[in-house]
């Protein structure tokens, strides 16, 4: 019976320590994609707040010779294949939003 119960505890600890892990993997993720962001002017706030990326120009780019290269350029990470510029200023402008109102990737005080 203490076997078992001594199974059940260390089972139960090792799923918290990978969900821990998992959470920090996936976060380092998403704030390494932030990073780019930081890089993107904001041009404007809508009415409720949200900054308006200047991710047109960011993204003009991509259809360019320039980010055709393998592997990819630095500058040219986010660009897909064979997407418009609209569609990747859309895309642009959704993640750097939520990286914008996320607090996951800022310092903690």
């Amino acid at each position: 019976m203490k076997v078992l119960a001594s199974l059940l505890i260390f089972g139960a600890c090792m799923i918290v320590l990978t969900s821990a892990e998992t959470r920090n993997e996936f976060l380092s993720f998403i704030c390494k994609k932030c990073e780019g962001c930081k890089l993107i002017d904001i041009e404007s706030f809508d009415e409720d707040g949200n900054p308006d990326f200047d991710c047109e120009s960011k993204c003009e780019i991509c259809v360019s010779p320039y980010c055709t290269d393998n592997p990819k350029r630095p500058e040219c990470k986010f660009c897909e294949k064979d997407e418009t510029v609209e569609d990747c200023a859309g895309r642009c402008q959704f993640g750097c939003t939520f990286c914008y109102k996320t607090t996951a990737c800022k310092p903690k005080k």
